[in-house]
């Protein structure tokens, strides 16, 4: 079809039925044919929200608040869950045998409702009695909490120790944020400083040793080996491969997001401090605003002249070559107290 013609079509559907789903038949009632709409939604210009219904929309999330309304409708709540609640709170996943695909949108139907498991129109519906707590009311959905989502991503995806702290340590994390900011946009050192908070990091870790006890045991076997390792104040998935790394070696604990002062009397935050003088950055990642390579050189430049050892690492090396990193650790180490 011409992209003249799709622009018409679209436009002519948006202003008849704005993000509202539409059948064929009114679609047709329109001009347009049936086949010209399973065109466009087979390109993905249009969203098949069900059978023989569509939507023109730019939300990621129209099919899913679609499905749901259409399960209410039925007397069957309907709860957003899974790895598809984790893309929404920005839970992190990593996969223990590479990149994952795209999860389907995942709801949660309690049993006894008549309806079905399985994947139909786009999205996986499965069964599972969710306590009350385990669900709140965001983004126009109702969905697992962030705890509730991470824990169940662990079980889904746990495979190693990397592939269920990764999910994890963000679903802490990103729980904190929920309990102190809502559901806003808050910057990662915002969520730092909640999560250092004595009293509202032990309330959510002893709400996942309790939804630990009482969630089905399935999965659960890498979740509760790595659980006292369970960390919030890990900001990145390749920060979480890092801590992952060095808390199952005989390496001093790290200190994750520790304050460290320059020469210069300057404060920064590091990725890990580790035996009080080595400080272990991931990535290279530019701290508190400086956007350039040379400023990233005069924090560390700063760093050094102070005394500490800096040790920097990539993705690529947490992935191949963890044991290139741990050795350069222990070495700034040996320097540091010579």
């Amino acid at each position: 079809m011409p992209r003249r013609d799709v622009s018409r079509t679209i436009a002519l559907l948006h202003s008849a039925f704005g993000s509202q789903s539409f059948s064929l038949s009114q679609a047709s009632a329109l001009g347009i044919r049936a086949d010209r709409i399973q065109r466009l939604a087979a390109s993905k210009v249009l969203v098949r929200v069900r059978h023989g219904w569509y939507a023109v929309t730019d939300d990621p999330l129209a099919l899913i608040r679609e499905r749901s309304a259409n399960f209410s409708r039925r007397g069957a709540s309907a709860t957003v869950g899974g790895r598809s609640a984790g893309k929404i709170w920005g839970v992190p996943e990593f996969g223990h045998r590479g990149p994952l695909p795209p999860p389907l949108p995942t709801l949660l139907v309690p049993r006894g409702r008549g309806v079905r498991a399985g994947v139909r129109n786009g999205v996986d519906v499965r069964i599972a009695d969710l306590a009350a707590s385990d669900v709140v009311e965001a983004f126009g959905l109702h969905i697992t909490t962030p705890l509730r989502t991470g824990l169940d991503m662990a079980r889904q995806l746990g495979r190693c120790r990397r592939s269920a702290l990764v999910p994890l340590c963000g679903a802490v994390r990103t729980e904190i944020a929920w309990r102190a900011f809502g559901a806003g946009d808050v910057s990662p050192h915002a969520v730092t400083r909640a999560a250092v908070d004595p009293d509202l990091r032990a309330a959510v870790e002893a709400e996942l040793r309790d939804m630990i006890e009482r969630v089905p045991a399935h999965g659960m076997l890498w979740t509760r080996r790595v659980l006292d390792d369970v960390e919030p104040l890990i900001e990145t998935p390749a920060e979480c491969l890092a801590w992952a790394l060095l808390t199952t070696t005989d390496l001093p604990r790290p200190q994750p997001q520790a304050i460290v002062r320059g020469l210069s009397g300057r404060e920064y935050r590091s990725d890990f401090l580790i035996g009080g003088r080595v400080i272990l950055e991931v990535d290279g990642a530019i701290k508190y605003g400086d956007q350039s390579l040379w400023g990233e050189k005069q924090r560390q430049s700063d760093l050094e002249a102070a005394g500490y050892w800096v040790v920097r690492c990539t993705w690529e090396e947490l992935l191949r070559h963890p044991d290139r990193i741990v050795a350069r650790v222990r070495e700034a180490l040996l320097r540091s107290a010579a």
